[in-house]
């Protein structure tokens, strides 16, 4: 019924907490009990993933290793962003148990995507991802996350879609990295992801050119574990990211539990002692001309960290004044911390007592602003896996459309949505919907 819609939202909230705390017999309970008041597409997804970790003895930060097998990191690979990437598509059976290979259906588009990916070599990834040479970080991103989404071994059954996937993230991985795409520009006969393809052509006369690219995808990162890492955490929700500090005024800093890759270092070169100490001279010159206005500025007050989900660490339940978002904050931090001090004494107690406080006022204002961020990569991301899905089954220009099914699937709505629309802060759709 829809009076309970609320209730459900809010169980299907709480699920998430105890999720992230790692509590998944309560949050398998409160999933359940959301769907049962008012079914939304979040709320199966969130009970179906729930069921699998705990049959499977996984949680939300497992990730794979390299002494995992294909079956555990199956069960394992979408741990973040539950609501975005949990599809209908069955888990494929492995190979040791399942002789019989099942059979997928799939579109006329997405063997077109697919076609398309593989109609080039796997070193031409600016055609493979359809973007110019002079494109930005921003259009390359853009591009993978439409191309990802559409050829997922979960979501597209056409052959050939695996190594197009691969190929795309392959791509992806090269022209996002400022070093390696710089690395290709200058010599695109070489994988720039291999740490010798530079020395590939160095001796034994004529066995350079395209080895670098013979070799397929070793020593890459993982196409799984690049999709889950693109759409479960950087680009798009809290990811891993469970502890948060704001760094004085206007920023944050975030605590993530999944490691950074670095790219391989250049080949050291000789220069001349004067030139090397030129950029200490102006990263000197910088730090000073910096530091120079704190000498005549008041030093900030220190912000107290704070969570999305309690623990032994965190475990004062507070709300912000102007939206009432949920935060948890260490007790004796919070009450010692200057920030809380500047809140009158006898003001403490009161609800509205970020009102008193400007640097409260703003502490929570920052809160809520990376709290309406995660709303919006959420939003985003369900709406780009609504389109998909209403495209695969809009036929062939609406010839084979199952409108009954394209009707419901515009029905669906997303908590994260609904609440930017009851703060009035929905962003404009630039694309219909099917």
């Amino acid at each position: 019924m829809e009076v309970n819609k609320e209730e459900a939202l809010r169980c299907l909230h709480i699920a998430h907490r105890h999720r992230t705390s790692s509590n998944l017999p309560s949050a398998l309970k409160f999933a359940k009990k959301s769907v049962s008041l008012y079914s939304t597409p979040e709320g199966v997804a969130m009970v179906t993933v729930l069921e699998r970790e705990i049959s499977t003895g996984g949680g939300p930060s497992t990730s794979s290793s390299s002494s995992s097998t294909p079956e555990t990191n199956a069960s394992t690979a979408k741990a973040s962003g539950v609501e975005e990437h949990v599809t209908n598509a069955k888990a494929r059976p492995a190979a040791s148990h399942a002789p019989k290979k099942e059979k997928r259906e799939y579109t006329a588009k997405q063997v077109e995507v697919v076609k398309r990916v593989k109609g080039y070599q796997h070193h031409q990834y600016y055609e493979i991802l359809s973007v110019e040479r002079t494109c930005t970080e921003n259009d390359v991103k853009k591009a993978y996350k439409k191309l990802a989404l559409a050829l997922h071994p979960d979501k597209n059954g056409a052959p050939g879609a695996d190594e197009a996937f691969k190929m795309v993230s392959k791509a992806f991985q090269v022209l996002s990295d400022a070093d390696l795409r710089a690395a290709f520009d200058s010599n695109p006969n070489v994988d720039p992801t291999q740490r010798n393809a530079g020395m590939s052509r160095g001796g034994g006369g004529g066995g350079g050119g395209m080895q670098g690219f013979n070799g397929g995808f070793q020593g890459d990162i993982n196409p799984e574990d690049l999709f889950n890492m693109f759409f479960g955490g950087g680009g798009g929700g809290f990811g891993q990211a469970n502890v948060f500090t704001f760094g004085g005024p206007g920023g944050f800093q975030a605590q993530y539990a999944r490691p950074r890759r670095r790219a391989a270092a250049g080949t050291e070169e000789q220069t001349s002692p004067l030139v090397a100490l030129l950029p200490l001279l102006v990263l000197f010159l910088f730090a000073f001309i910096s530091i120079v206005p704190t000498f005549f500025s008041e030093t900030p007050i220190p912000e107290p960290a704070f969570s999305w989900s309690p623990s032994e660490t965190y475990d004062l339940d507070r709300h912000t004044y102007a939206r009432g978002v949920e935060y948890w904050v260490n007790t004796n931090d919070w009450n010692e911390s200057p920030l809380w001090k500047t809140v009158p004494e006898e003001r403490r107690a009161r609800k509205d007592a970020a009102l008193y406080s400007p640097k409260v006022k703003a502490f929570e204002r920052n809160v809520e602003n990376y709290y309406i961020r995660h709303l919006q990569n959420e939003c985003e991301d369900f709406n780009a896996l609504k389109q998909q899905r209403i495209s695969s089954e809009a036929g062939i220009f609406g010839i084979g459309a199952d409108y009954d099914k394209i009707r419901a699937i515009r029905a669906e709505k997303s908590p994260a949505c609904e609440q930017l629309k009851n703060w009035g802060l929905m962003r404009t759709q630039t694309q219909k919907l099917w």
